[in-house]
């Protein structure tokens, strides 16, 4: 069974789960320990002292036990698993201060790494009674849920705990029979350690902290586990030896993925007496130094794979300044027009010019303004988060909402509707998507403008995930120069997308080139029906990337019930329907849209995208190998040339792009130059490559990248927009 199938069905089964799991015993009288029984693991709450005193917190334990050859996860599991979840049912105002995690063992499945535990194991919790608790017996009670693992399989369970006791306004009193075990409890939690200091030098951290010579000489290896997945690279053995700049300090390198501004986890020395464990909770300083330690030959790889990339970062800043950003993100933005993402909602919104085409010119004119007013103000918010969250140190790059799996699954219910709507199945009237369609009626209301602002809106939503021609370079660069400057690059783009529109809006004498209102314009509004369910079929293979197959079947359920309630609004809430007739219709339509929408929200939750299933994201066949910086390096240092295609789901013009690449022409080329072909995906948020983008002063895909195998040239970057002959003639010069 491969690891992916195990981890879906534990997690399908961890879902699942229900009382079936749980213990029938009877209920026990008050006691200290109280102990349930359900294999391969059991479950034990136990306390350290007989009573409880209001207002004075006490300490239980959640003790476990792992029967040989299976092991229970960390509350960061690795590449796979799930921690243990306590979901406690404590009498009325009693409070879990804290839960403390003992110090876990590094697991390596095939390829993958994991962290949790085996054998015996506890969960130390410190509880606080309220101070007007009254005297009596409490029942201390919660439910336990965990997924346990062996090498050859995965289970879920979970467990009804409860423990019995007294609460007494005298002091609490150990008892005997439980301190022991909660003395042996206590050793395994890691300790606080004062001295302990990081800092930050490219790629690499560097935690240091106060030893002496003889501790020094008991330390074999060390390890740090981090609490935040992918933070540290795992496969990497951290190196420790003596600072060579600070007498007195103990260094430990560690090689990062990601940079977060707090480093939480555990940091623990392996010693010829035992093991010791520190907990590590620190603010990170960055440094410019170099870190002052002797690196094994593979770290030097890292480091001098890292120079190499940084020196790369700035051969490809965009230099043209702020002024020339300013040109290329307007001409870039009048090319967002011609992408076939933007076109559906583009031809709509001229037919509504051609509506207008008899109207006033001041009509015309205001609803230019209102449509351009929605492009600039969505322009304006998307790029007020992307900024925010790049001051944050959050990797998120042009198009970062459609990486969201929520986000993509609205906005392709939004347009399944709108496009249900252009078929005929239910008129727009006074609905939210009248106001993002074509403006109805002669008189410019205010309910008509805003139908055309939010026609911007919807157009603006649509075109984040196109690149082209001279926009990539310039939103890479406005990312990284101060707010205000940033936000008239961005304006710019979002003047430049809307120039056709003012145009139209200003001279309404342009629209005599197009063709005058007439019954063809019922057949195209259908036809632009058939173009936003394509739009639809898109985003639900780019939600499939994100999300997997049975949430895929989610969307695809909510999808349903709204088709429903649009057919019951159009048959029989119309306003020539009798008043009742409508009412019904109308909380009918409303119950079947609310239904959809809840299931569209549920697909692209947590749950369902671990609820199994294979996940629709591309799996790179036998010529194509998934981007690693340190492959790069490592085949560039082997004389071998290397094309990188940084590529996303949502990016319709790297889907076009990829047509290209797949030209049996093209991959004749690559094979007689002996290329190797990597596939950088960036559908979901990932911080190295978002990192790899920025070194070359991109934040948006497609990009392609070429290697020509000397380690010390420069690589050649190749057009947005690929044709045969460009990628050809680029592998011809090498």
């Amino acid at each position: 069974m491969s690891n992916f199938l195990r981890l879906s069905l534990c997690l399908l089964c961890f879902g699942l789960s229900t009382g079936a799991f749980s213990s029938n015993e009877p209920t026990q009288p008050p006691a200290v320990e109280q102990s349930v029984t359900q294999d391969p693991l059991t479950a034990n709450l136990i306390s350290e002292n007989g009573t409880i005193q209001p207002g004075h917190s006490f300490w239980v334990a959640v003790q476990m036990h792992a029967d040989d050859h299976w092991h229970a996860y960390w509350k960061n599991p690795g590449d796979a698993g799930m921690p243990p979840v306590i979901d406690w049912n404590l009498p009325e105002g009693f409070t879990v201060v804290q839960t403390l995690w003992p110090s876990p063992k590094r697991f390596n499945v095939a390829s993958s790494v994991g962290f949790g535990y085996e054998g015996d194991f506890a969960l130390l919790v410190e509880i606080l009674p309220p101070a007007s608790a009254k005297e009596g017996t409490v029942d201390i009670a919660g439910q336990v849920r965990w997924v346990v693992c062996s090498d050859a399989t995965c289970l879920p369970g979970e467990s009804d705990i409860t423990l019995s006791m007294l609460v007494s306004s005298t002091e609490p009193v150990a008892v005997a029979a439980q301190s022991d075990k909660f003395k042996q409890l206590w050793s395994k939690i890691p300790q606080k350690h004062e001295g302990i200091v990081a800092k930050r030098t490219d790629n690499l951290l560097e935690i240091s902290f106060p030893h002496t010579d003889e501790e020094t000489q008991k330390i074999e290896s060390v390890e740090f586990f981090s609490e935040k997945h992918k933070t540290i690279n795992d496969t990497v053995p951290p190196l420790f030896e003596p600072s060579a700049e600070n007498p007195g300090q103990y260094t430990v390198v560690l090689e990062e993925i990601a940079s977060e501004q707090l480093l939480k986890g555990i940091l623990v020395l392996h010693t010829s007496s035992g093991d010791k464990a520190y907990t590590v909770d620190l603010s990170v300083n960055n440094v410019g130094d170099d870190i002052a330690v002797a690196l094994s030959d593979h770290e030097k790889s890292n480091t001098s794979e890292h120079v190499q990339q940084q020196s790369v970062h700035h051969d490809f800043d965009f230099k043209g300044g702020v002024v020339l950003a300013i040109i290329f993100a307007f001409i870039g933005g009048m090319l967002l027009n011609l992408m076939p993402c933007v076109l559906p909602v583009i031809s709509f919104k001229i037919l509504s010019f051609i509506k207008l085409s008899g109207e006033s010119r001041k009509l015309i004119f205001k609803h230019g303004l209102a449509f351009s007013g929605g492009v600039l103000a969505s322009f304006w918010v998307l790029a007020s988060m992307l900024l925010v969250l790049q001051a944050y140190g959050r990797s998120a790059g042009w198009g970062f909402q459609l990486q969201e799996p929520l986000f993509v699954a609205i906005l392709a219910a939004f347009i399944f509707v709108f496009g249900l709507s252009l078929f005929g199945m239910f008129e727009l009237g006074t609905s939210i998507m009248a106001k993002a369609g074509a403006v109805q009626g002669k008189p410019a209301s205010g309910r008509e403008l805003l139908g055309s602002f939010l026609s911007g809106v919807l157009a603006t939503a649509v075109a984040t995930p196109c690149t082209g021609p001279f926009l990539g370079s310039a939103v890479g660069f406005a990312v990284t120069l101060p707010p205000l400057q940033a936000m008239l690059i961005f304006t710019s783009l979002a003047l430049g997308m809307s120039l056709p529109y003012l145009a139209l809006a200003a001279f309404p004498s342009l629209l005599r080139f197009l063709p005058k209102p007439g019954p063809w314009m019922e057949t195209f509004k259908q036809l632009m029906g058939f173009l936003m369910i394509a739009s639809v079929i898109w985003l639900v293979w780019v939600f499939g990337a994100q999300s997997g197959s049975f949430a895929v079947t989610l969307l695809l359920a909510g999808f349903f019930f709204m088709a429903i309630a649009c057919w019951i609004y159009g048959r029989w809430a119309t306003p020539v329907c009798k008043k009742r007739t409508r009412a019904i219709g109308t909380a009918f339509a409303l119950a079947f849209f609310v239904m959809g929408s809840y299931v569209v929200v549920q697909a692209s939750s947590s749950w369902a995208q671990a609820m199994g299933g294979h996940s629709l994201a591309h799996n790179a066949s036998d010529t194509w190998e998934e981007f690693s910086p340190k492959r790069v390096a490592e085949l560039q240092k082997q004389g071998i040339p290397v094309f990188i295609d940084f590529t996303a789901k949502w990016c319709l013009i790297c889907q076009a792009n990829h047509l290209v690449l797949s030209k049996d022409d093209v991959s004749q080329k690559f094979k007689e130059k002996g290329i190797v072909r990597m596939k950088a995906d960036w559908t979901k948020r990932d911080e190295v490559i978002a990192e790899q983008l920025r070194k070359f002063g991109r934040n948006s895909v497609p990009l392609y990248v070429l290697y020509n195998g000397d380690e010390h040239s420069q690589p050649q970057i190749l057009p947005q927009i690929l044709t045969p002959d460009i990628v050809v003639g680029a592998l011809e010069g090498l």
